[in-house]
Protein backbone atom coordinates (compact mmCIF):
# COMPACT_ATOMS: atom_id res chain seq x y z
CA UNK A 1 0.00 0.00 0.00
CA UNK A 2 1.24 3.38 -0.84
CA UNK A 3 1.33 5.83 1.47
CA UNK A 4 1.96 9.66 1.28
CA UNK A 5 4.97 10.44 -0.75
CA UNK A 6 7.81 11.61 2.04
CA UNK A 7 8.64 15.41 0.15
CA UNK A 8 11.60 16.18 2.67
CA UNK A 9 13.90 15.04 0.71
CA UNK A 10 12.55 17.13 -2.36
CA UNK A 11 14.10 20.38 -2.85
CA UNK A 12 11.68 23.46 -2.48
CA UNK A 13 11.33 26.01 -5.39
CA UNK A 14 12.39 29.24 -5.27
CA UNK A 15 15.20 31.55 -3.31
CA UNK A 16 12.75 31.17 0.19
CA UNK A 17 13.13 27.71 -0.18
CA UNK A 18 16.39 27.40 0.11
CA UNK A 19 16.67 29.62 2.87
CA UNK A 20 15.90 28.00 6.88
CA UNK A 21 12.39 29.44 8.37
CA UNK A 22 14.75 31.85 10.39
CA UNK A 23 16.24 33.60 7.34
CA UNK A 24 13.28 33.88 5.82
CA UNK A 25 11.41 35.79 8.26
CA UNK A 26 14.83 38.32 8.12
CA UNK A 27 14.10 38.35 4.54
CA UNK A 28 10.75 39.70 4.64
CA UNK A 29 11.03 41.82 7.44
CA UNK A 30 13.79 43.62 5.64
CA UNK A 31 11.81 43.93 2.50
CA UNK A 32 8.90 45.62 4.77
CA UNK A 33 11.15 47.80 6.34
CA UNK A 34 12.33 48.75 2.32
CA UNK A 35 8.76 49.61 1.13
CA UNK A 36 8.20 51.83 4.45
CA UNK A 37 11.23 53.32 3.96
CA UNK A 38 10.53 54.59 0.25
CA UNK A 39 6.66 55.43 1.72
CA UNK A 40 8.03 57.54 4.10
CA UNK A 41 10.61 59.25 1.37
CA UNK A 42 8.01 59.59 -1.34
CA UNK A 43 5.91 61.13 1.78
CA UNK A 44 8.24 63.17 2.58
CA UNK A 45 8.98 64.74 -1.38
CA UNK A 46 5.05 65.23 -2.01
CA UNK A 47 5.13 67.12 1.73
CA UNK A 48 8.46 68.99 1.49
CA UNK A 49 9.61 69.59 -1.53
CA UNK A 50 13.57 70.18 -2.64
CA UNK A 51 14.47 73.90 -2.88
CA UNK A 52 11.40 75.55 -0.70
CA UNK A 53 12.29 74.64 2.46
CA UNK A 54 9.29 73.95 4.77
CA UNK A 55 5.80 75.20 2.45
CA UNK A 56 4.74 78.86 3.82
CA UNK A 57 1.51 79.06 5.30
CA UNK A 58 -1.52 80.09 3.28
CA UNK A 59 -2.35 84.06 3.70
CA UNK A 60 -5.20 84.58 6.07
CA UNK A 61 -8.01 87.64 5.12
CA UNK A 62 -8.94 89.03 8.45
CA UNK A 63 -12.21 91.14 8.51
CA UNK A 64 -11.18 93.79 10.62
CA UNK A 65 -7.62 94.75 10.18
CA UNK A 66 -6.25 97.02 12.55
CA UNK A 67 -3.95 99.98 10.93
CA UNK A 68 -0.43 100.26 12.27
CA UNK A 69 -0.84 102.54 15.20
CA UNK A 70 -0.42 106.79 14.92
CA UNK A 71 -0.07 106.95 11.40
CA UNK A 72 -2.20 109.43 10.08
CA UNK A 73 -2.70 112.78 12.49
CA UNK A 74 -6.07 113.95 13.27
CA UNK A 75 -7.74 116.79 11.05
CA UNK A 76 -9.36 118.19 13.94
CA UNK A 77 -9.64 117.52 17.80
CA UNK A 78 -11.41 113.92 18.31
CA UNK A 79 -14.53 113.91 20.42
CA UNK A 80 -13.54 114.56 24.41
CA UNK A 81 -14.30 110.92 26.38
CA UNK A 82 -17.09 111.16 29.43
CA UNK A 83 -14.30 111.29 32.23
CA UNK A 84 -10.75 112.71 31.16
CA UNK A 85 -7.64 112.22 33.17
CA UNK A 86 -5.46 114.98 35.02
CA UNK A 87 -2.27 113.76 33.34
CA UNK A 88 1.11 116.07 33.83
CA UNK A 89 2.87 113.62 31.68
CA UNK A 90 1.85 110.80 29.95
CA UNK A 91 3.23 108.45 26.94
CA UNK A 92 0.85 107.30 23.60
CA UNK A 93 0.77 103.00 24.17
CA UNK A 94 3.15 103.26 20.91
CA UNK A 95 5.62 104.55 23.38
CA UNK A 96 6.32 106.85 19.97
CA UNK A 97 5.07 109.84 21.18
CA UNK A 98 4.92 111.39 25.02
CA UNK A 99 3.68 114.75 26.07
CA UNK A 100 3.89 116.98 28.89
CA UNK A 101 1.09 119.49 30.41
CA UNK A 102 0.43 122.55 32.37
CA UNK A 103 -2.22 124.94 32.95
CA UNK A 104 -2.01 126.97 29.65
CA UNK A 105 0.70 125.19 28.04
CA UNK A 106 1.02 121.24 26.12
CA UNK A 107 4.24 120.12 24.38
CA UNK A 108 4.19 116.48 22.87
CA UNK A 109 7.65 114.54 21.02
CA UNK A 110 7.83 112.34 18.58
CA UNK A 111 10.13 109.98 18.53
CA UNK A 112 10.46 108.05 15.04
CA UNK A 113 8.37 109.48 12.13
CA UNK A 114 8.40 109.32 8.13
CA UNK A 115 7.36 112.43 7.42
CA UNK A 116 9.77 115.15 5.86
CA UNK A 117 11.06 117.62 9.10
CA UNK A 118 10.05 121.52 8.27
CA UNK A 119 13.00 124.02 6.94
CA UNK A 120 14.69 124.94 9.66
CA UNK A 121 14.31 128.66 10.45
CA UNK A 122 18.02 130.62 10.50
CA UNK A 123 18.03 131.19 13.95
CA UNK A 124 17.72 127.50 15.17
CA UNK A 125 21.16 126.13 15.80
CA UNK A 126 18.73 122.50 16.17
CA UNK A 127 15.99 120.98 14.34
CA UNK A 128 12.46 121.70 14.14
CA UNK A 129 9.43 118.87 13.51
CA UNK A 130 10.17 116.53 16.62
CA UNK A 131 8.36 118.77 19.09
CA UNK A 132 5.52 120.67 18.70
CA UNK A 133 3.58 123.42 21.53
CA UNK A 134 0.55 124.95 21.94
CA UNK A 135 0.23 127.75 24.93
CA UNK A 136 -2.37 130.07 25.98
CA UNK A 137 -0.51 133.21 24.65
CA UNK A 138 0.75 131.76 21.61
CA UNK A 139 -1.47 129.57 19.78
CA UNK A 140 0.55 126.02 18.24
CA UNK A 141 4.38 126.22 17.41
CA UNK A 142 7.21 124.00 16.36
CA UNK A 143 9.68 125.13 19.04
CA UNK A 144 13.52 124.83 17.61
CA UNK A 145 15.40 121.55 19.62
CA UNK A 146 19.06 121.33 19.63
CA UNK A 147 19.19 118.00 21.33
CA UNK A 148 17.30 114.50 19.91
CA UNK A 149 14.37 113.98 22.00
CA UNK A 150 14.56 111.36 25.26
CA UNK A 151 11.05 109.87 26.39
CA UNK A 152 10.96 110.03 29.89
CA UNK A 153 10.90 107.12 32.55
CA UNK A 154 7.65 105.56 34.34
CA UNK A 155 5.15 108.22 32.71
CA UNK A 156 1.78 106.85 32.40
CA UNK A 157 0.22 105.67 29.60
CA UNK A 158 -3.07 107.07 28.06
CA UNK A 159 -4.65 104.40 25.61
CA UNK A 160 -6.00 105.48 22.70
CA UNK A 161 -9.42 106.70 23.03
CA UNK A 162 -8.49 108.63 26.66
CA UNK A 163 -7.96 111.92 27.05
CA UNK A 164 -6.15 114.56 29.52
CA UNK A 165 -7.49 117.85 31.05
CA UNK A 166 -5.18 120.44 32.67
CA UNK A 167 -6.48 123.51 33.41
CA UNK A 168 -7.24 125.52 29.66
CA UNK A 169 -5.39 122.35 27.67
CA UNK A 170 -6.86 119.28 26.86
CA UNK A 171 -4.90 116.21 25.17
CA UNK A 172 -6.40 113.40 23.31
CA UNK A 173 -4.49 109.79 22.63
CA UNK A 174 -5.81 107.95 19.47
CA UNK A 175 -4.50 105.67 16.62
CA UNK A 176 -4.36 108.53 14.48
CA UNK A 177 -1.98 110.31 17.59
CA UNK A 178 -1.30 112.83 20.01
CA UNK A 179 -3.69 116.04 20.05
CA UNK A 180 -2.99 118.82 22.12
CA UNK A 181 -5.39 121.77 22.14
CA UNK A 182 -5.83 125.10 24.23
CA UNK A 183 -9.85 124.80 24.99
CA UNK A 184 -10.82 128.27 24.93
CA UNK A 185 -9.26 129.19 21.59
CA UNK A 186 -9.24 125.59 19.62
CA UNK A 187 -5.48 126.28 19.12
CA UNK A 188 -3.38 123.37 18.76
CA UNK A 189 -1.43 120.66 16.62
CA UNK A 190 -1.96 117.08 15.57
CA UNK A 191 1.11 114.92 15.08
CA UNK A 192 1.30 111.34 14.44
CA UNK A 193 4.29 109.21 12.69
CA UNK A 194 3.08 109.95 8.87
CA UNK A 195 2.62 113.74 9.62
CA UNK A 196 1.18 116.40 11.42
CA UNK A 197 -1.43 119.70 11.44
CA UNK A 198 -2.05 122.69 13.21
CA UNK A 199 -5.06 123.35 14.38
Amino acid sequence: MTGPADLSGVPRAGVLGRLSPAWTTFVVVDAILVVTFFVLLVMQLVNNPPGGGVAAPEPTVSSSVDPEPETTPEPTAPAAPEENQELTAFVLPSGNIWCSMTETSATCTIGSSTYVLPTTPADCTGAVGRVFSVTAAEGATLPCVDAAPVRPEGAAVLEYGQASTIGEMTCYSSKNGATCRHDPTGAGFSVARAGYTIL
